[in-house]
């Protein structure tokens, strides 16, 4: 209880300071509604291995000049670096909540200032944390799960996302796992046309998640592997 009072605490701090009191007041009444009614149709997204030695990281560097990144897996971890002088900002409880719930956070930093982070689960209870909604997941066959990124307002449009999933990349070819998974709403266009765009994502299966109080329904149907482009192509024919 302590830590979910601790969780939701950093989130309001974070969007009161960020996004202001209105961002607040609408992420406030979604999160309630979630808590007994939920109606949730989304794809899985699933993204194989690459070959990394052919990328090339200063494609993919942030656009600022003073900025480096670290790989945290515990809040011992995150100790060592705020003693070190690095600032986590409004967010650092929610970051702490999920390292304490055995996820992995790759951190962006401008200067010393949070300024980006991105979360992994390769295990049951990270999955949890980092993607709540269900599906499955092969973690004993080398199957990851992605989730939760967060850039801090003034630093977006900067590229650290794009940084970010490039150092995840790079940690999933060497520890030999073999792709991530993670959800996107069925009418999501923008997120789907940004998985459309590298070729090694693939549309695996589509989900029907509907929860009521108590009553909890799941459903996960599986697909031909289907490239995003395919999916926004049919929508694109749906509205003409």
């Amino acid at each position: 209880m302590k830590n979910k009072l601790k969780y939701f605490y950093s989130g309001v701090r974070g969007v009161l300071k960020h996004e202001g009191i209105m961002s607040l007041i609408k992420k406030g009444l979604m999160f309630l509604s979630h808590r007994f009614f939920v109606f949730e149709d989304y794809y899985i997204v699933v993204s194989n291995n690459m070959d990394i030695d052919k990328e090339v990281e200063a494609d993919y560097l942030p656009k600022v000049e003073d900025h480096c990144w670290w790989m945290l897996t515990t809040n011992q971890e995150a100790d060592e670096l705020v003693a070190d002088g690095f600032e986590l900002g409004a967010y650092e409880l929610n970051l702490r909540t999920l390292l304490d719930k055995d996820a992995i956070a790759f951190c962006n930093f401008a200067g010393k200032e949070l300024a980006h982070f991105s979360v992994l689960a390769d295990n049951p209870r990270g999955k949890k944390a980092v993607e709540p909604l269900p599906f499955s997941v092969d973690f004993e066959h080398g199957q990851i799960v992605v989730g939760r990124a967060l850039t801090v307002p003034k630093f977006r449009r900067l590229h650290f996302r794009k940084y970010n999933g490039y150092l995840m990349r790079k940690y999933r070819w060497a520890r030999g796992k073999v792709s991530t998974k993670y959800p996107i709403q069925v009418n999501n266009y923008p997120a789907l046309a940004i998985a459309a765009q590298p070729p090694e994502r693939q549309i695996v299966s589509k989900c029907r998640f509907i929860k009521i109080l108590w009553f909890k329904y799941f459903k996960e149907t599986e697909m031909n592997p289907t490239p995003p482009k395919e999916i926004i192509d049919r929508l694109a024919k749906q509205d003409t």
